[in-house]
């Protein structure tokens, strides 16, 4: 018996390396519309952080867990209420906090400070439109790539513009879970860009991952304190302490196009959809300061990434019961 059992070990090994592994499933080439954006220990990487069925064993010790709250926004809200925008952040260690000059603390702002309320009915809504012809295309190490600056649709309509409001006195009530669900604090390194090229990341204090695809980069993190260099590693992961602002990720030498985060303590937030439409709603009757803000264009000089400063617009609005206040712009 013993022997019949070596037999059947050797043509199992056989049958093994006969018929080798199963063959690697074919990677899109970086940039383009299908492009996965990192390989498989990228992906891996990723899981950890965002979590889903085939994610670690180790996604259970996460510090926050995904939202399972979903935004019921007319428009702009959806984007925010799934794990590919943050809802799930990373089990690594403690993130790494930038000693910037003037810096003083890892710039860790309070809880939003507004009195919360049930049964809040005021909407503001709107569409950002795009004057004149859209923007070209960049030409990359990677090929030709749509302008991730911005995202004109047939009818002229925006995406991906966000809109928010700041310095509420009362405002819509939180989810009644231990704590408030973070919206945003993920990056992801994809060929020649980081993205998404815009999000927002609430509330503070939060964490900024930053994912890398198959090839390794150096990247520079500008904060509102300063900026600092980061090597970010063939999939590799950096964790940022986020701080109140803007925060710009590039790369050291210019070779990606950037993202951008906006980190504020706010309750009212939305992305313009792909027809340019957004809505704030659960507002209270009043006066607000509304803000739009557009990532720059960006061009491209002798192999190198060039952009201006960012689209910044900001409109009072005034709030009542009535119906929904109405606010539209064109860019640029």
């Amino acid at each position: 018996m013993l022997e019949a059992m070596r037999e059947r070990a050797v043509l199992l090994i056989a049958a093994v390396v006969a018929c080798g592994s199963p063959p690697r499933s074919r990677m899109y080439p970086a940039g383009t519309d299908k492009d996965d954006g990192y390989g498989d220990l990228a992906r891996m990487s990723a899981r950890l952080s965002i979590g889903g069925a085939s994610a670690s064993p180790f996604a259970a010790h996460h510090g926050r867990r995904a939202s399972t709250d979903t935004d019921t926004d007319a428009y702009g809200g959806d984007p925010y209420g799934g794990a590919s925008y943050g809802g799930a952040t990373t089990d690594s260690g403690a993130p790494i906090a930038l000693a910037l000059p003037g810096n003083g603390a890892p710039g860790r702002a309070a809880l939003p400070r507004y009195t919360p309320r049930t049964g809040l009915t005021g909407a503001i809504e709107g569409t950002v439109t795009w004057r004149g012809a859209p923007p070209p295309q960049l030409t990359t190490a990677c090929g030709p790539i749509a302008n991730p600056g911005i995202r004109v649709a047939a009818n002229r309509g925006v995406a991906g513009v966000l809109v928010y409001i700041e310095h509420v006195e009362i405002g819509r009530a939180a989810p009644s879970v231990g704590r408030s669900p973070t919206v945003g604090g993920i990056i992801t390194k994809r060929g020649c860009a980081l993205g998404p090229a815009l999000q927002i990341l609430t509330p503070l204090p939060a964490d900024l991952a930053i994912h890398g695809d198959t090839t390794g980069v150096v990247l520079r993190v500008t904060l509102p304190g300063g900026s600092a260099p980061f090597d970010l590693q063939p999939a590799g992961r950096i964790v940022i302490a986020a701080q109140l602002g803007v925060i710009r990720v590039e790369a050291d030498d210019a070779s990606l196009a950037p993202a951008w985060v906006v980190a504020a303590d706010t309750p009212y937030y939305a992305l313009t959809d792909e027809r340019g439409r957004f809505r704030l709603d659960e507002l209270a009757p009043g006066s607000y300061d509304v803000t739009f803000w557009q990532p720059p264009l960006a061009t491209t000089v002798n192999g190198k990434l060039v952009y201006g400063a960012p689209v910044v617009v900001h409109r009072p609005v005034k709030v009542d019961l009535a119906r929904p206040a109405r606010v539209d712009l064109a860019l640029p």
